[in-house]
């Protein structure tokens, strides 16, 4: 359920716009029970309520066409047309902005999903910090922060991690890039975690990151360090390569 409220809303904060409502659709299968639906409405319903959204509609069904819950959700937001933020508008010379850190949603992931797996190899410590990287995968306020600030491009680092993201502003701006590697923050969970895995983490999904780019990055670094939210320069947008 806040898995469903966040995924979509980063994509409108990725525009640079606050969400303001969502709409929600939740399809179960026969064998779904009114918990289950209760327990997502709640985890909704409280995420929702964090980012100062509105549910303002959808639709539930109990149905055979599908064998496990599938929830779709549109997020809305309401910005002037000239101040829309896309990820095909980095300009060489900007500043590539990384909020937080590599690999983040896919951490959480693999050690809630795996933890079984994991227990002879993290300490259960370790495992339970992994899972709680989940609680960071908002960038709506990341997003609204560079849309104010005046930010060239922006996008939310899904699949493909870090690397992925940069390579899709890229394709998108027709520019280069030169990514410092050493220079993109990995916690020493998800290098453990990827090392056991043989999983590359800056290519490993990466929601709750945003990738910024932007001609004064130093600037929009300390406003985002200011509001709390981790962030460093880890390349420079190019005329091409």
């Amino acid at each position: 359920g806040a898995l469903a409220i966040h995924v979509s809303c980063n994509d409108v904060a990725s525009c640079g716009v606050r969400p303001l409502g969502i709409m929600m659709t939740i399809l179960a299968p026969p064998e779904a029970s009114e918990e289950d639906i209760k327990r997502i409405m709640e985890e909704a319903g409280e995420a929702a309520s964090k980012l100062g959204v509105e549910i303002i509609g959808g639709h539930t069904e109990i149905t055979s066409a599908v064998n496990r819950i599938v929830i779709s959700t549109t997020a809305l937001g309401k910005v002037p047309k000239d101040r829309i933020v896309k990820s095909s508008g980095a300009k060489a010379g900007d500043d590539v902005i990384m909020t937080k850190w590599a690999g983040l949603e896919g951490t959480s992931i693999i050690a809630a999903d795996k933890e079984k797996e994991l227990e002879g190899f993290l300490t259960q410590e370790e495992i339970e910090s992994a899972k709680s990287f989940i609680e960071n995968i908002s960038v709506v306020e990341e997003g609204a922060t560079a849309g104010e600030f005046g930010a060239s491009s922006m996008h939310d680092v899904t699949e493909g991690g870090i690397l992925g993201a940069a390579w899709e502003i890229t394709e998108s701006s027709g520019k280069g890039i030169d990514i410092y590697i050493d220079k993109i923050p990995v916690s020493e969970i998800t290098k453990k975690i990827c090392g056991f895995y043989g999983i590359d983490p800056y290519m490993l999904i990466s929601s709750g990151s945003m990738l910024i780019t932007a001609s004064k990055g130093t600037e929009l670094v300390s406003i985002l360090e200011e509001k709390g939210i981790p962030a460093v320069i880890i390349g420079r947008i190019t005329e091409g390569g």
